[in-house]
């Protein structure tokens, strides 16, 4: 039995190995154009040899080299200045309305990859929370002497810099002093 089964597939080996080192034909026709095949057009067409394929050996990829200190990449921002430049300290806001914005600068810039942000504090309260800009607007504020203060935050609200307190004084028209 195994005879039987033996002989076909020699039979197909050599069928296949043939057709893989078929010869190749070469010919220019009468109006220029040149053509290849692996059948013979005419008795006398010349056989065509490819040339050999082009080859490159395999350049081995240089290692990859980790960072000498993995901690300098994850390592938080340290924040240099934090400091409120408007209003001035001691400043006097007239304003019926009771608005007033505050500026501030920061160096080096906020960390928001990080998760970075600002919370600005009016007489110790929180006002402003979760800021990713530099300015920050109040609205309808009694008059009077108020407190202002800002600091840096990361995302698990650990404080990383503080400003120091400003004092503002906010002027309203009154009803009873118009």
């Amino acid at each position: 039995m195994k005879s039987f089964l033996a002989k076909p597939a020699l039979l197909l080996c050599l069928l296949i190995s043939t057709s893989v080192h078929s010869e190749m034909y070469k010919w220019v026709d009468e109006d220029g154009n040149t053509h290849y095949s692996d059948v013979q057009p005419f008795k006398n067409a010349n056989e065509h040899i490819s040339p050999d394929i082009n080859t490159t050996p395999a350049v081995k990829a240089p290692k990859q080299v980790a960072p000498k200190d993995k901690s300098a990449s994850t390592q938080e921002t340290k924040y240099q200045l934090l400091k409120i430049v408007s209003p001035e300290h001691n400043a006097t806001i007239r304003n019926n309305q009771g608005n007033f914005s505050i500026a501030l600068e920061i160096q080096p810039a906020l960390n928001l990859k990080q998760g970075h942000y600002i919370s600005v504090l009016l007489d110790n309260q929180i006002t402003h929370d979760k800021l990713t800009s530099l300015s920050a607007a109040f609205s309808n504020i009694d008059r009077g002497t108020h407190q202002i203060s800002a600091s840096i935050k990361n995302k698990r609200g650990k404080i990383l810099l503080s400003t120091d307190s400003i004092s503002i004084h906010l002027h309203r028209k009154s009803i009873l002093n118009p």
